[in-house]
């Protein structure tokens, strides 16, 4: 990945398939691009298979910034989770310094339990810079009834006055669906998308659909009305997924941060 810009030693990205396969990757230079490869698209770190889509073309970027490596989630339809050497684990929100041992997790399928099957991309650089101890930023907590998306464990909770319930029955597309949506919001705010957006986010761009296969609202409404199944105490009268007449949908979400 080009010529050598660090001494004392290489830096190597550890990649582990969710079936557990391992490979190395050396990096010398950024960026460095990871995602699945597309028509005229080929990133630096290829994640394949990836049948249902979970990944994205350009999900993650790898830059070396004042000797160290640095990750940036691009909007990433199912987002970027990031353990760090000390235990703890959350989502990927703009960019962030990586140290010797943090490990990115991009979702790459489901299990027929629904549990969440992960690569695990590991950072190999016993020379970088040790960060100050983390101190987690206050919340905002959202007002009930709204959805609380756990992005580790992929696992989707409805809080209203009755309190917090696990919500049962998503299938891999409402999953998809309910983590693009959370994953535009910030701090417990609602977040409106339109269908256009929706439906490039569940099926990707009109050049990768399948030839003759057109996606459309109609495909989109159903994934809705599947998610709300799950979600709503009253599928018919939604509450948490809402239309927006004409526009699309919105989301009444929580802090994907905020803990139950």
């Amino acid at each position: 990945m080009g010529e050598q810009t660090r001494t004392g030693g290489s830096v190597t990205l550890r990649i582990t398939s969710p079936e557990g396969r391992v490979r190395g990757v050396e990096l010398t230079d950024g960026p460095v691009t990871v995602g699945r490869t597309a028509p005229d698209h080929a990133p630096h770190v290829a994640l394949e298979p990836d049948p249902q889509r979970w990944i994205g073309r350009l999900h993650c970027t790898l830059d070396l910034r004042d000797g160290g490596w640095t990750v940036t989630d691009n909007a990433s339809v199912n987002g970027t989770l990031l353990r760090c050497l000390d235990g703890r684990t959350e989502r990927l929100v703009g960019s962030r310094r990586l140290r010797h041992g943090d490990a990115l997790l991009v979702l790459g399928d489901m299990s027929p339990d629904g549990e969440p099957l992960y690569w695990e991309l590991t950072l190999l650089d016993p020379h970088t810079t040790q960060a100050a101890p983390f101190e987690p930023p206050p919340t905002v907590p959202a007002r009930g009834p709204y959805l609380r998306y756990d992005w580790v464990a992929a696992r989707a909770y409805r809080s209203d006055e009755n309190g917090e319930t696990p919500v049962g029955g998503l299938r891999p597309q409402g999953h998809q669906l309910l983590r693009y949506m959370v994953g535009r919001s910030s701090a417990g705010a609602a977040v409106a998308c339109d269908h256009e957006e929706l439906v490039a986010a569940l099926w990707g761009p009109h050049e990768e659909w399948p030839p003759g296969r057109a996606y459309t609202r109609a495909d989109l409404a159903g994934v809705v009305r599947a998610v709300r199944r799950a979600i709503e105490v009253d599928p018919s009268a939604p509450r948490i997924l809402e239309t927006i007449t004409g526009i699309g949908y919105r989301l009444n979400v929580a802090d994907p941060g905020e803990a139950p």
